[in-house]
């Protein structure tokens, strides 16, 4: 009579499937979560875009001094920056950047 289960051949070859899908997904899974910051990032970005637009009609075209000053009158708000940074003022370029270096935009 035969034992019911699995051999050690078949669990070896499940386990190397599941290693072996585990290496695709993991690092595309890494892209995605990396794009996804980068978006919300430009969002950020362009929210507060609008907001100092709105700012500078309202003040004859003086800068805010930081992004905390558009709230809550321009934003209701400030934006957190999706790597833990922040959205700074840069009085040498005069605009706003966020310290995701290569999605910074200027305003």
């Amino acid at each position: 009579m035969r034992n019911k289960g699995f051999t050690l051949v078949e669990l070896m070859v499940v386990v190397a499937i599941i290693i072996i899908l585990a290496a695709i997904l993991v690092p595309r899974y890494l892209d995605v979560t990396d794009q996804a910051k980068a978006s919300k990032c430009m969002a950020n970005q362009r929210t507060v875009e609008g907001a100092v637009s709105v700012y500078m009609a309202d003040h004859e075209g003086t800068m805010p001094g930081a992004v905390s000053d558009l709230t809550p009158t321009y934003i209701e708000t400030t934006p957190t920056c999706p790597s833990s940074g922040g959205y700074t003022y840069d009085s040498s370029v005069g605009s706003y950047t966020c310290s995701l270096n290569e999605h910074q935009r200027s305003y």
